[in-house]
């Protein structure tokens, strides 16, 4: 299965076997996805707008999914730890039973699945991790709105410096002392609750070059 459309594969298979996904639901930056629906474990598909993974913490990066991407899917066969993620973005989502995902998609079409949603969760991650441990604060800020725009999530991360620190791991004053460092750059205009990206090429330019994206793993810096 090609790690560029496994939702759309997964929703055409449920499509064929005759199961309503349901509407679609609208997303607002900062709101979560829940992993479970009246205690039963659900499995998110993200159509459009980018997300944050978060880990068990609530907190903390994980790497970022977009359309096509999957969230929760551990809970169709009941292994890994339970995911949730951020709205770093507006965006539209479908949601699933995991035990009905479970019982009519083919045994061997959800391990193919499983895995391939494992390896993209692992290169974000590393991602992530590289980010962490190579960029500063300014920089790894830049990377993360230059990846919103790459994802097609448009150009505002409509999301308050408070969610941002946690999200990146870091104290509020780093966030709030990159933010200044983008702006005065030019490359973005600070807004209330929101950044909004101005100008992606000094963007890049600050986050360091070759910008590294979760889906260009070749390129990683660190």
């Amino acid at each position: 299965m090609s790690t560029s459309n496994l939702a759309h594969t997964l929703l055409s298979g449920l499509a064929l076997q005759g199961l309503d996904a349901g509407d679609a639901f609208f997303a607002e930056a900062g709101a979560r996805t829940a992993p479970t629906d009246n205690g039963h474990p659900i499995v998110t598909f993200v159509l459009s707008g980018v997300v944050a993974r978060i880990g068990l913490d609530g907190f903390l990066s994980r790497g970022l999914a977009s359309s096509d991407d999957v969230i929760n899917f551990d809970a169709v066969l009941g292994g890994g730890e339970t995911e949730s993620a951020l709205w770093l973005t507006a965006g539209r989502f479908l949601t699933v039973s995991a035990a009905k995902l479970a019982q009519i998609l083919p045994r061997d079409s959800l391990v193919e699945a499983s895995l391939t949603d494992l390896m993209r969760r692992n290169s974000a991650l590393q991602a992530e991790l590289s980010r962490h441990a190579a960029l500063k604060v300014s920089q790894r800020l830049a990377a993360l709105l230059l990846d919103v725009h790459d994802r097609e999530g448009g150009n505002v991360l409509a999301l308050r410096q408070t969610e941002l620190s946690d999200l990146m791991a870091v104290r509020r004053a780093s966030i709030s002392t990159a933010c200044t460092e983008l702006s005065a750059a030019g490359a973005v205009r600070l807004r209330r609750g929101a950044i909004q990206i101005i100008d992606p090429d000094t963007l890049r330019r600050l986050a360091g070059e070759p910008h590294s994206t979760v889906t260009d793993l070749a390129r990683l810096r660190g």
